[in-house]
């Protein structure tokens, strides 16, 4: 009963949209992590078999091998930032919009549910628009994407509904995104 109680709250998009991020994990995953893991596991069996009859072949496979499995990692840790960006809760929001491109002035460490609001509608955002910025205002963040489409979209739709539940209010106005968030 809880979770319908909870689940209503959401609006029905937002669980056709976390469904759409799972399938696109879900085939990141497949296509390039288990595929890396399986082509690790072919190529340690040939080091395996290589290792008494010719060690020289078998060294070559493992170095081979070494570098497959550094890829692979990278790999891994870019699929990881595409779900959420590690700077975020370690370095703050300065560190996370600098990797979207985003100019910032004068932040310092927010809540987390506040830092992830402005980035996670910055990213949504962030194509879109030709400049965008993040600014401490008072009591107040400051959020603004120029040369944006002057047009609702789902990207928009999320990053209003995103800056609402910590108490902010995003509009679009002339081409240019406008976000104000408190500061309790």
């Amino acid at each position: 009963m809880l979770a319908s109680a909870k689940a209503a709250a959401y609006p029905l998009h937002v669980f056709s949209d976390f469904d759409l991020e799972r399938r696109r994990i879900e085939g990141a995953l497949h296509d390039g992590v288990q595929q890396d893991l399986a082509a690790t596991v072919v190529a340690l069996e040939l080091a395996r078999e290589l290792l008494d009859s010719d060690p020289a072949a078998a060294r070559g496979v493992l170095d081979e091998l070494a570098v497959q499995v550094v890829d692979a990692l990278e790999r891994i840790r870019a699929l990881a930032a595409t779900i959420y960006p590690s700077v975020l809760p370690a370095r703050g929001l300065t560190d996370a919009l600098r990797s979207l491109a985003v100019e910032t002035e004068g932040l310092e460490r927010y809540p987390l549910e506040v830092e992830e609001a402005v980035y996670f509608s910055c990213r949504a955002l962030r194509s879109g628009a030709t400049e965008a910025r993040v600014w401490q205002d008072g009591n107040t963040l400051r959020v603004e994407l120029d040369g944006v489409s002057a047009s609702e979209s789902d990207a928009l739709s999320h990053a209003r509904e995103r800056i609402a539940t910590v108490g902010g209010q995003l509009d679009l106005s002339a081409g240019r995104i406008s976000a104000v968030v408190p500061l309790k």
